[in-house]
């Protein structure tokens, strides 16, 4: 298991939006077997998602977040530990022993926009064809064709 870190000099970044540089720690059950630190190339949610992509990051612990993050995180399958604060490598040891930590309300922040995201799919999942409408297409019967 990977888990990322919003970090800034040893502490959990206070905002993910702004964060430039993570903490990878890689674990086996609850024991680590290596960290690294990598540099994230911009703080675009485009860029972030594919920085935890690229790292496989199945944890992310971090401060406050915006909700398009946390929609497009939660949709390339990452589990999110937002709403921490303190020291990088004590959230991981707490996450890796199962205490509870952080703050999940602060996913529900405000909306953003995202010049990126011209249908909005990551602001309202209404809207995307794999979350809303689908299952309503799928209880409408298909009509007979006319001749």
């Amino acid at each position: 298991m990977n888990i990322g870190v919003a970090y800034d000099g040893g502490q959990i970044a206070k905002n993910l939006g702004e964060c430039r540089t993570f903490l990878i720690v890689t674990a086996e059950g609850q024991n680590p077997t290596g960290k690294r630190l990598v540099a994230a190339e911009g703080t675009s949610t485009t860029e972030l998602l594919k920085l935890a992509s690229m790292e496989k990051i199945d944890v992310l612990i971090c401060g406050s977040l915006g909700l398009a993050m946390r929609n497009a995180l939660e949709m390339i399958g990452v589990l999110l530990v937002p709403g921490c604060e303190g020291a990088a490598e004590e959230a991981v040891a707490k996450f890796l022993v199962g205490e509870k930590q952080g703050d999940p309300t602060l996913l529900e922040i405000g909306r953003e926009e995202d010049p990126d995201d011209p249908m909005a799919c990551m602001h309202d999942c209404a809207k995307c064809a794999g979350c809303g409408p689908i299952e309503v297409l799928k209880q409408i019967p298909v009509e007979p064709e006319e001749k």
